[in-house]
């Protein structure tokens, strides 16, 4: 900065200026007024407030090193029309002819009134820089989280990613810094560009560890000063975690929640035991940008009902026995015991089958309908091949004996039955008689056939229908079934034959209806009580109420998916959605949070401009952490119930204090003033 004394108009004058240029255009300035009182030629210094705003503004992330080019910029356009509003005295005015000319000259001002400041407060004008940027910085972080995350370098999963990103940053903000602050031309510009980028890196890289270590420990710190400890919300967005303090952390509802997820298991989420959680979930699943995150959980929890509810069965019931498999077992068991039947006929006598043949020969006599001609058939095969004599061989005994069994597996009508089952048991009395060791057979043969009945019966255990086996007829056919018949030894394996057949309609039914756990809830439980029951008295009471609560668990489990991927119950989310919504609306930024409240009109509204952009970022990062919360499960479930009674209590502790100082306030009121008349 030189000073030069020039005449200009028949007046002396003695001008500062930082080169002859800036000297060309004051002089050319003081052409243009005319007759300048010789005070106009030394204008105040900048200082005081005026010089302190601009230097913080100066500091400003980006803008600061351009705000001198702005200004003049403007204060160029508006100089024809705001100039002669003023007076001439206290005000430099922009004579140009020209925007060029008036650009210049007003550039000039402000560049000699940053200089000035600089000069005559060196300390105070860097430290008003640097709290301007931290200003700006934390501002944009706040207004918009995302961006301004970015533009200081807030990325990366680790350190040394972070730091690379503040690097990064660094460098560039500092390249955009100096090339605003450099003058005289590109070239200059670019040089200063330069400098300051190597310097922003450098400073970045080192002070970002520094940093984040101070503020990890002054987080920590204040925690511990505020009663705060981590826990599994303290990672949550403040809004986020102000509302489930307020709406969702009521101690005496989380702890019936933690009691009925304890009953459902480590894969129950809050949705399933909580109208808020599930009204929380459904809000988050809305949100195109959270859907996922809510529905993921949901449907592959849906997809692995299926092995659940067969683990749960196998683990209570046994494992599944296949009914058709274990038929052909009975049926070939059957076929081995029929040829035991030929060494037995080995030592068979003759025996006379007349008086079977006569008392037949007397039923047909007076029998009508089916039963007669039935008995016919019968009395008929008694008789040797082709012959009308009665045979004595009790082959053909034997052989008549099966056809009868053969005929009464299929015959509906009692007369028939009856008539058969009586001409059956004198053939049988007659063999037992003829044939020694026969009715050994017989028992073995007897007894698979009593399984296959009973594995039949199995499979309508546990029908709905009209003709349902009431719990008392099956505890009946139980006890019934397992003694013994004939010359059998030991139990019979009926009641056993009765489980596996309901057993494995048990598993049918998991593995066609697991998916809708409504309809398998029918099928095996029911209506009524009846099932349970019966299950009980099939594999006891206790496995069985763990299999049905299994699948009572999948039921629920179904019914909440359902509830909140389908769209399903949109009131129960009006809640949520409406605190959403109050998120998403943008906000003006305060001005003691952002260096608009220093005067920097221009920066509030690019401010502003960030938040309500990034307002429905923050309803989406809200959105996603409290609902993230609803579809836990396992140990994170359980850290999340953890948290949320440790908050509730607290939040009652403090409610408690604030309704004892609002009763000490209000009563020592009362007692410091003394009562009206007619006043309470």
């Amino acid at each position: 900065m030189g000073k030069y004394q020039v005449e200009v108009n028949g007046q002396k004058f003695e001008i500062e200026a930082p080169d002859e240029k800036a000297l060309s255009v004051a002089v050319s300035q003081l052409q243009a007024q005319g007759d300048v009182p010789a005070a106009a030629s030394k204008p105040e210094r900048s200082g005081g407030i005026d010089g302190a705003v601009r230097a913080a503004g100066r500091g400003v992330l980006g803008v600061g090193s351009y705000l001198d080019e702005l200004n003049a910029a403007t204060n160029a356009t508006l100089a024809p029309v705001i100039d002669p509003l003023l007076p001439d005295q206290g005000y430099e005015k922009l004579p140009g002819k020209t925007w060029g000319e008036r650009y210049d000259q007003a550039l000039d001002i402000q560049r000699r009134k940053d200089a000035e400041y600089d000069k005559d407060s060196p300390v105070l004008s860097t430290g008003l820089k640097i709290a301007g940027g931290v200003g700006s910085g934390l501002g944009l972080l706040k207004a918009a989280p995302t961006v301004g995350s970015y533009v200081m370098g807030n990325t990366g999963a680790t350190l040394p990613t972070r730091v690379a990103a503040t690097v990064g940053s660094g460098m560039g903000t500092g390249a955009v810094q100096g090339f605003g602050a450099g003058e005289d031309g590109i070239a200059e510009r670019g040089k200063q560009a330069l400098i300051e980028a190597g310097t922003g890196g450098l400073t970045a890289g080192i002070m970002m560890p520094v940093a984040a270590g101070i503020s990890a420990g002054a987080k920590k710190v204040g925690g511990l000063l505020l009663g705060e400890r981590d826990d599994a919300l303290s990672t949550m967005s403040r809004e986020a975690r102000q509302y489930v303090n307020r709406e969702l952390a009521d101690p005496n509802k989380v702890a019936v929640y933690r009691q009925s997820l304890d009953d459902l298991g480590p894969e129950a989420m809050l949705a399933d035991v909580s109208p808020d959680w599930l009204g929380v979930a459904r809000g988050a699943a809305a949100r195109p940008g959270t859907r996922s995150m809510v529905v993921d959980p949901l449907n592959e929890r849906a997809v692995s009902a299926n092995g659940r509810l067969r683990s749960d069965v196998a683990e209570n019931l046994g494992p599944d026995p296949v009914p058709s498999a274990i038929d052909r077992d009975i049926r070939s068991n059957q076929a081995e015991v029929a040829r035991e039947y030929g060494p037995v006929f080995r030592e068979k006598s003759s025996f006379d089958f007349t008086p079977i043949t006569k008392d037949l020969d007397e039923s047909i006599s007076f029998l009508r309908g089916d039963a007669q001609r039935r008995l016919q058939q019968v009395r008929g095969m008694l008789n040797e091949f082709g012959e009308d004599a009665v045979s004595t061989d009790p082959s053909v005994a034997f052989q008549t004996r099966q056809a009868i069994d053969g005929i009464l597996e299929t015959e509906q009508n009692p007369k028939v039955i009856s008539a058969l089952s009586e001409a059956r048991q004198m053939i049988d009395d007659a063999l037992t008689a003829s044939v020694p060791r026969i009715k050994e057979v017989d028992a073995s043969y007897a007894e698979l056939a009593r399984q296959r009945e009973a594995l039949g019966q199995g499979r309508a255990i546990l029908n709905n229908e009209a003709s349902a086996m009431r719990p008392v007829e099956l505890q009946d056919t139980l006890r019934a079934g397992a003694e013994p018949q004939g010359m059998q030894v030991g139990p019979s394996a009926v009641p056993t034959r009765m489980r596996q057949s309901a057993l494995g309609e048990i598993y049918r039914a998991v593995g066609t209806k697991a998916n809708d756990t409504t309809a398998l809830r029918n099928i095996v439980r029911g209506e009524g009580d009846w099932n349970r029951e019966k299950l009980g008295l099939l594999f006891g009471q206790d496995p069985a109420d763990s299999v049905l609560n299994a699948i009572d668990r999948e039921t629920v489990f179904g019914d909440t998916a359902n509830r909140v991927t389908r769209g399903s119950d949109t009131a129960m989310a009006s809640r949520f959605t409406k605190f959403l919504d109050d998120v998403e609306k943008a906000q003006d930024v305060p001005t003691d949070t952002t260096l608009a409240g220093l005067g920097i009109r221009g920066v509030r509204e690019i401010a502003r401009i960030l938040m309500r952009n990034n307002s429905t970022a923050n309803a989406s990062q809200v959105a996603e952490d409290i609902g993230r919360l609803s579809v836990a499960k396992g140990n994170a479930r359980d850290e999340i119930i953890d948290a949320l009674l440790r908050r509730g209590r607290e939040n009652v502790i403090d409610q408690q204090r604030r309704a004892i100082v609002d009763a000490i306030v209000q009563g020592s009121g009362r007692a410091g003033y003394p009562s009206l008349p007619g006043v309470r």
